[in-house]
């Protein structure tokens, strides 16, 4: 009763914390970026507004100082308050956390250098696999070594798994949901939506630690898509579309839904299938007119496209098509979860 008393506790100060921080902060930042050259054109505006970039910073800012006051508050329940437990996990909490700080320089880095200057594709492919060494350390001390597959069972890989299929899931799923962006809220609004349903799989698993970051991380974004909302204040940038798709592969990890995920993730997956075909040369972004009314690129080459060749559609409605398919996508995942892994 008690740790279930502290777990609410802990999940409500990561949750409120970061959101309030994140409303507080994200109108700061833009008032501080739009007096600066870090202003990039909302493509899918008539008039090509500008509007402030690094919106990531904020964002994160809120996350990691959600996440230190949880370190403390558990540190004060331990050494002051002489629990002989501890709510959150400390070596799962610090590798997650190391791997998502290595994330966001690469995003950082990549949002300073702005749009299409930024690090290069090879580079987006080498910096994850590279930072996936916490993971990778993860998995050895937690002597993960199988992966489940639904209707055969366990599959004992070894060491393989560690070596091999960590490395390759956090590089793939925090480049893959770097693709699908480009309009108003469309980014942090389906984060919201994944990583509220991939919080549920973690708290009927009994993973108090990954369901405390993702809520912190959940209320960074729900602060923030306040001001990235149609009409956007403040664009995402890829700290936020980067850290987005390395939680999810770290979440995967952790929780031994590799397959589950991957489907939940699945606009994702179609868009990077879709822009592979197109050699990684085409965008989302659609021909604005000056009604509002967006058409599809002829060339094609992205999931958006596909939606905007069936109807009209403004921005606004575009995005929220795309809201409606996650969330159906992700009660299907939670279905699927009762169903097979409960």
């Amino acid at each position: 009763m008690q740790n279930s008393v502290l777990f609410f506790i802990f999940l409500g100060f990561s949750f409120f914390f970061s959101l309030f921080l994140s409303l507080f902060l994200v109108p700061m930042f833009i008032k501080i970026i739009s007096k600066t050259s870090y202003l990039g054109k909302d493509m899918n505006k008539y008039n090509k507004d500008l509007v402030c970039e690094l919106g990531g910073v904020p964002v994160f800012l809120s996350f990691i100082f959600s996440i230190f006051l949880i370190m403390l508050l558990n540190f004060i329940l331990i050494s002051i308050f002489s629990f002989n437990f501890s709510v959150i996990d400390f070596i799962q909490f610090s590798l997650i956390i190391i791997a998502l700080f290595s994330i966001f320089f690469v995003g950082f880095i990549d949002d300073i250098l702005g749009w299409k200057k930024g690090i290069s594709q090879i580079q987006h492919f080498i910096y994850p696999l590279v930072f996936s060494i916490p993971l990778i350390i993860y998995a050895l001390i937690y002597e993960i070594t199988t992966l489940y597959i639904p209707l055969l069972g366990f599959l004992n890989v070894g060491l393989v798994y560690a070596f091999i299929l960590v490395p390759i899931a956090f590089t793939a799923t925090t480049n893959v949901l770097n693709l699908l962006a480009g309009f108003n809220g469309l980014e942090a609004g389906m984060g919201i939506i994944i990583f509220l349903t991939i919080s549920i799989f973690s708290i009927f698993q009994g993973n108090i630690t990954l369901v405390i970051i993702l809520f912190a991380w959940i209320g960074a974004l729900l602060g923030f898509l306040k001001f990235n909302k149609f009409p956007s204040k403040m664009f995402p940038g890829d700290i936020i579309t980067l850290i987005n798709g390395s939680l999810v592969g770290i979440s995967a990890i952790v929780l031994g839904l590799e397959l589950l995920i991957a489907f939940l993730i699945v606009l994702f997956i179609i868009e990077f299938i879709i822009k592979a075909k197109h050699k990684f040369k085409t965008e989302c972004f659609g021909l604005i007119s000056k009604s509002g009314i967006i058409k599809p690129n002829p060339k094609g080459g992205s999931l958006t496209h596909f939606v905007l060749s069936k109807g009209r559609f403004t921005e606004k409605k575009l995005v929220n098509v795309f809201y409606i398919l996650q969330g159906v996508i992700s009660a299907i995942s939670l279905i699927l979860f009762f169903i097979v892994y409960i």
